[in-house]
């Protein structure tokens, strides 16, 4: 899953694990962000610096990228998941799908959009930024570049009610059920 922040992409990833709980088809993939944890916003493993070079340098990361400047890592141990049958929903950067496609078979990409200044409410609502701050944010351009290999892709607007948004999000996470089923 890509999109900007504060699309609401935890969100739906959150309420589509729920959704899915018990389907051992699907694996909701923590991150590891060298930021203070909050579970109400972003549910992330917590990592300082050193632990995230270390862990980097180790090959510990199946993906690992610098964004905000922060470090993001995502588990090598979801690569065994995957290649047990597992579809694996992750949060990564727009600008790390290639990256994503050259480690992980078979990738889908779920592009959240949301109308922008909801967008910039909803990232001053977060408390990290301001409103100028966020607006510059919003207004940045991030061009979704998908490479050919790229399996399935859907833009999920989220600028509705949740709801909306999930119910698109778990459509495509269906599309993308391993072996059809």
């Amino acid at each position: 899953m890509v999109g900007p922040s504060g699309a609401g992409k935890d969100t739906l990833i959150r309420l589509a694990a729920e959704h899915f709980a018990g389907d051992d088809s699907f694996h909701f993939a923590r991150r590891f962000v060298t930021r203070t944890a909050d579970p109400d916003a972003e549910d992330h493993a917590e990592i300082d610096e050193a632990e995230f070079v270390r862990r980097r340098d180790a090959w510990d990361f199946a993906l690992c990228w610098r964004a905000h400047g922060l470090g993001y890592g995502l588990d090598v141990s979801l690569l065994t998941r995957i290649s047990n049958g597992q579809t694996v929903i992750a949060n990564i950067s727009r600008s790390r799908i290639g990256d994503a496609a050259a480690v992980f078979p078979r990738v889908a990409v779920a592009h959240v959009v949301v109308d922008e200044q909801l967008l910039v409410d909803r990232i001053v609502r977060r408390g990290r930024e301001d409103r100028a701050a966020a607006m510059e944010r919003a207004r940045r351009e991030a061009p979704l570049e998908l490479p050919r290999t790229i399996w399935r892709v859907a833009e999920i607007d989220n600028s509705g009610p949740v709801a909306q948004g999930l119910g698109r999000f778990i459509a495509f996470l269906e599309a993308c059920r391993p072996d059809g089923q």
